[in-house]
């Protein structure tokens, strides 16, 4: 839950710099709620102020007023947040206010002193119920130490102190630490403290990787969830300021980004699973049978030869390689198969969520066995860089339902599957998919709390970072020059154009072209009138491209997107030009010529259009798009005995595809031929069609009558040398035959 939306309107006058009045709105509301604990803080607060209006006033130079202003508008604000959480969470937050209240409070202190004795006890312990009492304990310890984090208010020095300790302790074991990391996380996502901010910048340089990783994305949800409020405390603003200045942050930050605009397909991809690759595979029969592989002599193949043929027959191959690809670019193909599998006790706890994937957690003892011996399904678990440690969770505990007999033969796949791994490890894509890199740790982080956001029972209760971070960067947000430096814009830019998000590469684009002009080159501007394109806004588009081929002249896919763009606007003449240019690039590509062909048409040229609609039937004569424009241009250029050649092949070769409007017109050809019954007959037809026929909306109320349409073709008819008397008893005529 926003904690600025439940503040409602106080909030605008930080943004709008009436101090006066943010602090008049919060006094009333903490008298109000009976908030003494606050007054006397927010007292101190208002005296200092006025002392500093009232300098102010009478011209007293004051080098310290702006530093004193910023100290006193970041105080007021943790109060004014924990005055809104007095008044609200009880009905907005009653998840967070039941545990916030049954949590068992402890100092961090005595957590660190908990957590070194578990990690103690795995290094000493052999015997099972002794390893599984320990893991039990521990359990409910991270659990209470996660909760009370998370509940914490603002930090004091102490408890500052405190959770640096735990952050520094060489005896804590890794899990422990980075599911304390998210908790801090997690607390600042609810509610803004500098001190927690700058806990995770220490975090960052952990120099355990997936404690590290967690602290960045921490930081980076930070930015852009509290950026406006960040330059308030001055050592989080000039922390952040140092730690920009790393080059490596710099190209994490762009990262962590990219891998949380990765996150918006998730559902299409999820859909995509559900609704179109699993069930096309389970549909075709030769699924339900794997083919036979020979293995009756031992030097033979193992592969049968008709393997590579089935798999491509069946469209397994395609969709494997798509799903392959899918996560090498990191997207998350497990959404599907593993949503439904959240449901056991365990996700329950919201700890848990968070944790990285642990073989000493309680239940995973009891399902994988104790770590470190050689078991095969937990190795291969906790080495997969391709699930995220919700998911491995969800794993094992749907292995836990599986039989014993099926448990084992699942087992001994599991153990090939491994030899097959080590045996294949110089083949690249499967060192990208098995080893754990920083990026893979980020990936699953990153998956692990999209699982949260949206599948947590109280998920609602939570304000979702993803919706800040996919919505793009602020000028407030400290991480802003980082975010426009031109590598990262190109980063985020072909992400965004690949996912079809037009608008934020055009904002990212915009971007570019304000703080590095001299990078928007001919590829760029290509890139920039695509995506005005792709949203339809063709005169954007249209600048764009012309700035392209300016910078870069005879470039055919420039060309022919300007054609594509004017033609788009109605701009008829225009885009004949691009398009005439674009074919004298590509005199063979047949379909430049029918675009030519088409604009021709649609300018009333239909003479010149004829010799490139007949070289099209020439070429492709079962075609009837190119079919249909040269009997239209012939009919409309009064070459009626060839017109009617090119109706009754259509008539012939194509009669279940033909319109309403190709039967009418026919007719009328018909007509000015002098055939009245074929063209009574063409016209019943259409008249069976016209009802489906689409009609202008702007013009007419309700689908004009076929009686109405042959009347308004009375022009048409006229300019092509029907007798006006004539056009009078066209449709009575038709009326009388077909009654």
């Amino acid at each position: 839950m926003n904690i600025n939306r439940l503040s409602g309107h106080r909030i605008d006058h930080i943004k709008k710099n009436h101090f006066y009045h943010f602090l008049e709105d919060l006094a009333k509301e903490i008298r109000e709620a009976g908030l003494t604990e606050l007054e006397y803080d927010l007292s101190g607060i208002a005296t200092t102020y006025d002392a500093l209006i009232d300098y102010f006033k009478q011209g007293v130079a004051d080098p310290e007023r702006d530093r004193v202003y910023l100290q006193l508008v970041g105080h007021a604000l943790q109060l004014s947040d924990r005055c809104t959480l007095a008044v609200h969470r009880t009905k907005e937050m009653p998840y967070y206010t039941s545990q916030s209240k049954t949590v068992r409070r402890e100092s961090l202190h005595t957590y660190r002193l908990q957590l070194e004795v578990f990690a103690e006890g795995t290094r000493s312990l052999t015997g099972s119920e002794e390893m599984q009492q320990l893991a039990t304990t521990h359990d409910k310890q991270l659990s209470s130490l996660f909760t009370d984090l998370w509940t914490q208010g603002t930090w004091d020095a102490a408890t500052a102190a405190e959770a640096d300790a735990l952050l520094l302790s060489p005896t804590i074991t890794r899990a422990d630490q980075c599911t304390v990391v998210s908790a801090v996380t997690l607390s600042l996502l609810r509610m803004f403290d500098p001190s927690k901010l700058l806990f995770l910048c220490d975090a960052y340089y952990h120099p355990e990787t997936m404690v590290s990783i967690r602290a960045l994305v921490g930081i980076v949800i930070c930015c852009y969830c509290w950026g406006d409020r960040i330059g308030y405390y001055s050592e989080a603003k000039a922390r952040l300021e140092l730690l920009s200045e790393d080059p490596m942050f710099g190209d994490q930050v762009c990262e962590v980004i990219l891998q949380f605009i990765r996150s918006t397909d998730t559902e299409e991809v999820d859909r995509k699973m559900r609704e179109e690759i699993i069930p096309e595979l389970m549909k075709n029969p030769k699924l339900r049978r794997m083919p036979n592989i020979n293995k009756e002599e031992p030097n033979a193949d193992d592969i049968n030869p008709d393997w590579e043929q089935w798999m491509h027959e069946s469209g397994l191959e395609e969709s494997m390689r798509e799903i392959t690809e899918w996560q090498m670019e990191g997207v998350d193909v497990n959404m599907s198969t593993f949503s439904q599998l959240k449901r056991y006790p365990f996700f329950y706890t919201i700890s848990n969520w968070f944790r990285p994937f642990d073989a000493w957690q309680a239940d995973m003892l009891g399902i994988i066995g104790t770590p470190g011996t050689g078991n095969v399904i937990a190795d291969t678990i906790l080495q997969s860089a391709y699930m995220c440690d919700s998911d491995k969770y969800s794993f094992c505990y749907a292995i836990r339902e599986i039989p014993q007999a099926q448990r084992e033969a699942m087992m001994s796949q599991l153990d090939e599957q491994n030899r097959a791994l080590k045996e294949s490890a110089d083949m690249p894509d499967l060192k990208r998919i098995s080893k754990q890199t920083t990026q893979s740790i980020l990936r699953q982080y990153v998956q692990n709390l999209y699982r949260f956001f949206k599948l947590f029972t109280n998920a609602q209760e939570f304000d979702n970072p993803f919706n800040h971070v996919v919505l793009g960067v602020m000028r407030s947000n400290p991480l802003y020059p980082l975010v426009v430096e031109p590598d990262c814009l190109f980063k985020l830019i072909g992400l965004n154009i690949k996912l079809k998000r037009y608008l934020r590469a055009v904002e990212c684009f915009i971007r570019l072209e304000g703080h590095h002009p001299e990078r928007m080159e001919a590829t760029q501007l290509q890139q920039f009138g695509l995506c005005y394109q792709k949203m339809k806004m063709y005169d954007d588009a249209i600048e764009a491209y012309t700035k392209a081929d300016l910078m870069k002249p005879d470039s055919y896919w420039t060309i022919h997107h300007l054609a594509q763009c004017h033609r788009a606007i109605g701009n008829y003449g225009k885009a004949l030009e691009y398009y005439e240019t674009a074919e004298t690039m590509k005199p063979d590509n047949l379909s430049l010529t029918y675009h030519v062909s088409e604009l021709l048409y649609e300018l009333g040229e239909y003479e010149e259009a004829l010799p490139r609609l007949h070289k099209l039937d020439y070429h492709h004569p079962e075609a009837l798009k190119s079919l249909r424009l040269l009997a239209e241009c012939s009919f409309m250029d009064e070459q009626g005995a060839q017109a009617t050649k090119y109706y009754e092949r259509m008539m012939a070769e194509h009669t279940d595809e033909l319109t309403a409007t190709d039967w009418r017109h026919a007719a009328y050809n018909y007509w000015l031929q002098g055939q009245r019954d074929d063209c009574f007959r063409c016209m019943a037809r259409a008249e069976e069609l016209h009802a489906s026929e689409p009609y202008d909306e702007e013009q007419y109320a309700a689908p004009p009558t076929f009686a109405d349409t042959v009347y308004s073709d009375s022009r048409l008819l006229e300019s092509l040398g029907a007798r006006k008397d004539e056009l009078a008893y066209l449709y009575d005529a038709y009326y009388r035959t077909n009654k």
